[in-house]
């Protein structure tokens, strides 16, 4: 599919988009544009909170934490897992 096509694709589904809000009833065009606020306050939301999560795991890995052995302790646990492949 090359740029140009899918550009055209993108153009046609919020016209056709905005075609059927135009023709819903005042209450219920209310109600649409309070859902994709809403939305989009949700996925502002989740977004700053995975750049958060990403920042806060490069400050852990650039200063990891110490014993007082100066060795660097490893906050990940691994358990071991028997498997039966009888």
């Amino acid at each position: 599919m090359n740029k140009e096509f899918a550009k055209k694709m993108i153009r046609a589904e919020i016209l056709r988009y905005q075609a059927i809000k135009e023709i819903l009833p005042e209450g219920m065009k209310h109600r649409v544009e309070t859902l994709e606020r809403d939305a989009g306050n949700l996925l502002k939301d989740i977004a700053m909170e995975i750049i958060s999560e990403n920042f806060s795991q490069q400050e852990n890995v650039s200063r990891p934490d110490q014993d007082n052995t100066g060795k660097t302790e490893d906050k990940k646990a691994v358990k071991r897992v028997d498997v039966d492949f009888n």
